[in-house]
């Protein structure tokens, strides 16, 4: 069902699927149809505005190279998804291709002839939230895990769109739940440059708070590397974050710095 709106006379991509919120969360803790990237793809689009957003925004979101590594990837999930329910009825252009974008999400033409918005079908982002609300897989301390301003280069801060470093909760690198879990398992949570130890020093607030810093800069490595949280990943306080960050400097470099100021214990 692709109809007009009334406003901006675009047109608006709404067909229904009789997939239910519930079968969606069977769908999205099915490693075998969701991946780890289509989760993370779904849970950054969940908090844009509305659920809503351009892939090409998406992109810079996640960190990939283009709109169009995203567009595969919906490709492969909707393929996965007709193999579990072949029997539904699913989108389909005027020559009966299956258009799979629109399998999880309705959609609408953007300003710009070519582009189109995608946005969170509203039985899949019921089953987001399930999701979110419980499920280890997904970490959305945003305060955690939101991009400090040194980890963004001048184009992506250019390019994304207002409020969007409080709505990045996914990174493929430092941002997967997994891999910070093993990285705090093994070296806690006490800062690896300054020993900063926020429950110490703050009480109950500050317990199980650090923030973790990939060892290997992401510029330099390729979307499909597998971190491991014990070898790529150190826990790190947010100001050493910062810093490490600015000055471009490894871990053992900025520990020196502050061990030479005199301000380890």
């Amino acid at each position: 069902m692709q109809t007009k709106d009334k406003n901006e006379n675009r047109v608006l991509y709404r067909e229904p699927l009789e997939i239910s919120a519930e079968q969606w969360f069977v769908l999205i803790n099915d490693n075998s149809i969701f991946k780890e990237e289509d989760i993370s793809l779904i849970t950054a689009l969940y908090h844009c505005d509305n659920s809503r957003e351009k892939a090409s925004k998406l992109a810079i979101i996640l960190g990939v190279n283009s709109h169009s590594v995203l567009n595969l990837q919906i490709g492969r999930l909707g393929k996965r998804i007709i193999k579990k329910y072949p029997k539904i009825e699913y989108p389909t252009r005027e020559d009966g291709t299956v258009r799979y974008w629109h399998i999880p999400f309705w959609g609408e033409d953007a300003e710009k002839k070519g582009q189109y918005y995608w946005q969170l079908r509203p039985e899949l982002k019921e089953a987001v939230k399930k999701l979110l609300g419980n499920n280890d897989r997904i970490s959305i301390e945003l305060e955690e895990n939101a991009f400090i301003p040194q980890e963004l280069s001048d184009k992506e801060t250019k390019d994304l769109f207002e409020g969007a470093k409080k709505q990045i909760t996914v990174n493929v690198y430092e941002r997967n739940a997994t891999a910070r879990k093993q990285c705090i398992e093994k070296f806690g949570y006490k800062c690896c440059v300054c020993d900063f130890d926020f429950e110490q020093f703050y009480g109950d607030i500050g317990k199980q708070f650090i923030e973790v810093h990939h060892l290997i800069p992401l510029s330099e490595i390729n979307r499909e590397y597998k971190v491991d949280g014990e070898k790529d990943l150190r826990p790190i306080c947010p100001n050493c974050h910062a810093m490490v960050h600015r000055a471009n400097l490894s871990i053992e470099e900025l520990r020196k710095i502050v061990k030479a100021r005199n301000y380890f214990k």
